[in-house]
């Protein structure tokens, strides 16, 4: 009965989140403007570099441009500015209404911001998909590899929502949230292999990083493109289910953390 409860508010606030995202018809705009450009200045990076060298890791120009947009549109989908959202509330006590809920705080703001991924990612998937086709000398990658990376897509985001709550309440205890999520954001840029596949990673680094969260994000959707290994795959999507379970593990013990710290007046 209480999962059914927690699901069913979850799911509220998606849709409230979801409808949210509709509304912000500037903001999508400028997101993927900023997207365009990020993908058409780092193809002309990737043309720079010779094609026999990007053969030697199995690899071509285009599938640079593809995986670059694949992993972009990951984190555009998403917001960086979630963990100052609830670093606001906690720090101006408005949180302290939202723990007097039925419902732990944690599953009504990653229901919304969840919502708001799913909005972007059904306004921003065509044009992307569009501008990176064009961008990389009109070829895509095929059924399967869109495919893998829809499905991959929810649990990427689930996980990166989780990541910012966690951030955001690190506040708490840190005074200010910041420096924790400046940390983050720039292991999920190298640890999740956001410009260059793991094939161009040192070997013993591209298996370390498996080690940690941040290939769940970004690293797993893009191995679609420039992998066409069933067993690859397959690990990927074992990987961002174990650290699913393990970030709602992470976020309700936070959770806990900061009503108590809270209730004691930190």
């Amino acid at each position: 009965m209480k999962l059914r409860h927690r699901l069913s508010v979850f799911t509220a606030s998606a849709r409230l989140g979801f409808k949210q995202v509709l509304d912000e018809r500037l903001g999508l705009l400028g997101g993927f403007l900023m997207y365009a450009t990020l993908v058409i200045a780092y193809a002309g990076v990737f043309r720079w570099i010779p094609a026999d060298n990007l053969a030697e890791y199995r690899l071509s120009f285009s599938q640079l441009v593809w995986y670059l947009g694949t992993t972009e549109f990951v984190l555009f989908c998403g917001s960086f500015a979630y963990f100052r959202e609830l670093q606001q509330e906690i720090q101006s006590d408005q949180i302290h209404l939202a723990l007097l809920r039925p419902c732990p705080v944690w599953v009504v703001k990653l229901g919304e911001w969840s919502g708001q991924y799913t909005g972007r990612f059904i306004v921003l998937a065509l044009p992307c998909y569009v501008l990176s086709y064009c961008t990389a000398g009109q070829t895509g990658p095929g059924f399967d590899s869109v495919a893998g990376i829809v499905a991959s897509l929810p649990m990427a985001g689930f996980i990166m929502v989780a990541c910012t709550f966690m951030l955001g309440a690190s506040c708490l205890w840190l005074t200010q949230a910041e420096p924790a999520f400046w940390i983050w954001q720039k292991c999920l840029f190298l640890l999740g292999a956001l410009l260059w596949p793991l094939a161009l990673y040192p070997g013993l680094m591209s298996r370390l990083v498996w080690l940690t969260p941040f290939p769940s994000m970004l690293a797993v959707l893009g191995a679609w493109i420039v992998s066409n290994d069933g067993a690859t795959h397959m690990a990927g999507f074992f990987h961002q289910i174990f650290w699913v379970i393990v970030c709602v593990a992470l976020v309700a013990a936070t959770n806990r953390a900061m009503l108590r710290r809270i209730q004691a007046g930190g």
